[in-house]
């Protein structure tokens, strides 16, 4: 009778552990033995043995039994290589914006730069209410221990800066597919596809005889924004990845107590070596190049960031970081885009506009022109939770100037972060911005309307509504901040009476105002 229950109730746990949802590690060793199966088919094996359900030979038997079959699943459930090691990860936002410009005056003719008018589109804007979106994914997989490969995607509508800038016909605009700084799609346009551009694309070494070092390629994270207070996006939109190569270097000079964090970095801004020409002259056997294109270098930017870091007490981090960025090979479309979004004069050293001024200027370049502007960042924060995490309190202040520039060159920032968002971060900041304190064409496309010469205020306020989703708000307000021009040469305030084929100085903004509500969902 024995031997018939025992046969039976052996059928029966066969029969049960090889239809078993499994968990736990299934090639678990027991003592050396072998691959074990898992923890909950072991111990109704075990169980059984004991009641005397199974003999000790029949006990082993289902035991080796099931742990082949758990192994054999396992292996044929695994996923190929070449999708193993990936980590996936992405948010999506959806905004309702308010820009309010001030009112459109129909009846009078409009003047750039005094007028409500959008420099950049040569657009009225007025009071507009619009609906926006931003989608996000992206990847990452470890290829070796020490090389990690990295792939983001993200929306982007196209853009164009320099626009106004004309000499003779010639245009001084570029366009672009997608917007450098700016990752939104607005709604509408009949329903029509949004666009989505490669965002990210970037190969990272840290070897592990180094892990304190870092070296990352290609379409990259921007390496220079801090990840301790907010406020950092007058230097750099916080939606530009930068193109180039980045390294990395964190030494402990106390661990967790005191360290530095140093940081350098190549980025390509563009790539032009095609001239435009004129025509073939017989009598002089030349050909004429037509402007700009003569002009056109391939610029780029070396920047170098040094941070140092501490931790006095368990409830206060300090930090202090000064960045020196030398952005080399302005060409004339490049320095038109910066002038149209508030730099100028001497804001690029050997500024390739002036070529255009005539040889009976003394700003006259006769040649190849090669503009170069240099700029000098200090910023400091010191983090604070006496009262926990939930309550920190987050002061910051950064100081920006090009320090080229003769005039109206400097710039700087000063704010809290309050809270996080588990209950509510608040984040106040004002900021004062010459038209010469930062390169125009990096600054936040948001705050203060994208451009230089202004001040303001930025407020912001978030929270978690629950796990990866979150509400934000956003208020901006901006103001001009210098009317005139303070150079004493009239040529290097771009003035329109005495520089005809130079934009008119540009008054970048009246009283404008912009409220933003995000609804963020990180996955």
């Amino acid at each position: 009778m024995r031997r018939r229950l025992s046969w039976t109730t052996r059928a029966l746990a066969a029969a049960w552990l090889a239809t078993a949802q499994v968990s736990g590690p299934a090639r678990a060793e027991q003592e050396g033995d072998g691959p074990a199966p898992s923890p909950a088919a072991a111990e109704m094996l075990e169980s059984m043995r004991e009641k005397g359900l199974l003999t000790e030979d029949e006990y082993e038997e289902l035991y080796r039994r099931q742990a082949k079959y758990e192994s054999q699943h396992n292996d044929e459930s695994k996923l190929p290589g070449w999708l193993q090691n990936w980590t996936f990860g992405g948010d999506v936002r959806f905004r309702v914006e308010n820009r309010n410009f001030g009112d459109l005056p129909f009846d009078q003719t409009y003047h750039l730069g005094s007028d409500n008018v959008d420099v950049i589109t040569n657009r009225g804007l007025g009071d507009e209410t619009r609906a926006r979106l931003r989608l996000r994914l992206g990847a990452e997989k470890q290829v070796v221990e020490s090389l990690t490969f990295g792939v983001r995607i993200a929306t982007s509508s196209e853009s164009s800066f320099g626009t106004y800038f004309n000499a003779g016909g010639t245009s001084f605009g570029s366009s672009f597919p997608s917007d450098p700084r700016s990752e939104n799609v607005t709604f509408g346009d009949f329903f029509s596809a949004k666009s989505i551009f490669v965002d990210r694309l970037y190969l990272r070494w840290q070897p592990s005889f180094a892990p304190s070092f870092a070296l990352t390629a290609g379409k990259i994270p921007n390496p220079f924004v801090s990840d301790h207070f907010s406020g950092d996006f007058l230097v750099w939109d916080n939606d530009i990845q930068p193109e180039g190569v980045a390294a990395r270097y964190r030494f402990d000079f106390i661990d967790e107590k005191l360290w530095m964090d140093a940081r350098s970095a190549f980025f390509t801004l563009q790539e032009r070596d095609i001239i435009t020409l004129n025509g073939f002259d017989s009598t002089t056997n030349t050909v004429d190049p037509v402007l700009p294109d003569i002009d056109q270098q391939n610029p780029f930017l070396i920047g170098f960031q040094g941070g140092l870091y501490a931790r006095p007490l368990p409830w206060l981090q300090p930090g202090v970081r000064v960045s020196y960025y030398d952005l080399q090979g302005i060409g004339t479309r490049l320095a038109a885009a910066m002038e149209d979004l508030g730099n100028g004069g001497t804001a690029i050293d050997k500024n390739p506009l002036f070529r255009l001024l005539g040889p009976t200027n003394p700003l006259f370049e006769n040649g190849k022109s090669d503009g170069r502007t240099k700029e000098l960042v200090v910023d400091a924060y010191a983090t604070m939770t006496p009262w926990g995490e939930r309550w920190s309190i987050t002061p910051f202040f950064q100081w920006m100037s090009l320090i080229d520039a003769n005039s109206e060159n400097d710039g700087f920032a000063v704010g809290a972060d309050l809270g996080t968002p588990d209950f509510l971060k608040l984040t106040v900041m004002y900021a004062w911005i010459g038209r010469n304190a930062t390169i125009s064409l990096f600054t936040d496309s948001d705050a203060y309307e994208g451009l230089t010469n202004v001040k303001g205020w930025y407020v912001a306020a978030e929270r978690n509504l629950t796990k990866g989703v979150r509400l934000r708000g956003a208020y901006m307000l901006s103001h001009q901040l210098q009317a005139n021009c303070d150079e004493n040469v009239d040529a290097l305030c771009d003035t329109a009476t005495s520089v005809k084929v130079l934009a008119p100085y540009r008054q970048t903004t009246l009283d404008r105002s912009r409220w933003q509500l995000d609804l963020l969902v990180d996955f």
